[in-house]
């Protein structure tokens, strides 16, 4: 009895599979840690499906941080040591791994959980928060968490959550002093669409969890491009329909500001010019709104004196 092609194929596929995707989940789940290829999963559903589970993930992004962590975990002043040249840790598995569908704020806290409880349990932590405001005195928290931390102080979701509601309660532009640890290393590249917005819920946590672990725009050259600041000023501030204070605490304004075309930075102006004579914003986003159009004018000659409009 004669068979036909799609039969016979189909017969084929069921008794043979190429080696790889035979493997065990164990065996598969240690190629991929070790060869940091993020595109493995996608190779074949098979594959994907052993290699999805959540404790594979997590294991994975301890994989990519756990050498920054291990070196300068803990107080901040123990990474303001260290040469930001050598922190250790693969900066571009760590970029690749933030640009991830499927990468959460909650899934990096709780790999990092379980590496502090199988590697820095007893460690002193104190929180990434700033210690001073910009004149050197001491900050005042509005919460009563206890940032200055202490010997098995940490716990990633407390923590994190008490750093994210403190920052959120910030004026616009609050005057600090530093602050941020190196949860990230240095070179780590911000995904674009998480700098410039607009953000959800999701991606403010995760550009938070970024900004309180170290990474600031700009520091970076590879960092800089003006056409992604402008995204950034329109999304966050001139084009928004309320702007956000809390982003005003995690970009520096006057980094967003630099590099603009003139033209560019001209017609950025005109457009907040027209929205303060006109819009009905409150008086906090009025006040944000002039101080990015005094921010742009300063990088800008010929604009006049740089003190925002009325």
């Amino acid at each position: 009895m004669k068979r036909s092609l799609s039969n016979v194929l189909a017969s084929r596929s069921t008794r043979w599979r190429p080696a790889i995707q035979a493997l065990p989940a164990e065996i598969l789940e240690s190629i991929f840690l070790y060869s940091g290829n993020v595109a493995l999963p996608r190779s074949a559903p098979i594959i994907g499906s052993k290699l999805s589970g959540r404790a594979t993930l997590i294991r994975f992004i301890i994989w990519a941080f756990q050498d920054t962590w291990e070196q300068s975990f803990g107080d901040p002043e123990k990474f303001a040591a260290i040469d930001k040249n050598r922190v250790s840790g693969n900066w571009q598995l760590q970029s690749t791994i933030l640009c991830l569908p499927w990468i959460t704020t909650e899934f990096i806290l709780q790999a990092q959980q379980t590496w502090v409880e199988k590697y820095a349990r007893d460690q002193h932590y104190r929180h990434h928060l700033p210690r001073f405001d910009d004149d050197g005195d001491p900050f005042i928290y509005g919460h009563s968490h206890h940032f200055e931390g202490g010997v098995g102080h940490f716990n990633s979701q407390e923590c994190f959550e008490a750093d994210y509601q403190e920052v959120l309660s910030w004026k616009p532009f609050e005057r600090v002093g530093s602050w941020g640890g190196c949860d990230v290393h240095p070179k780590v590249r911000i995904p674009t669409t998480l700098f410039t917005g607009p953000w959800d819920e999701k991606n403010l946590r995760l550009l938070f969890w970024l900004r309180r672990g170290g990474l600031v725009y700009g520091l970076e050259e590879h960092d800089r491009s003006w056409e992604i600041q402008l995204d950034c000023l329109r999304n966050a501030f001139i084009d928004a329909p309320e702007p956000n204070v809390f982003i005003t605490n995690l970009i520096d304004l006057t980094t967003l500001c630099q590099g603009l075309p003139r033209d560019v930075a001209r017609e950025q102006r005109r457009r907040i010019d027209q929205r303060l004579k006109w819009g009905a914003d409150n008086v906090i986003s009025k006040e944000i709104l002039r101080q990015v159009y005094g921010t742009i004018g300063m990088f800008h000659d010929g604009f006049g004196p740089s003190s925002s409009p009325k």
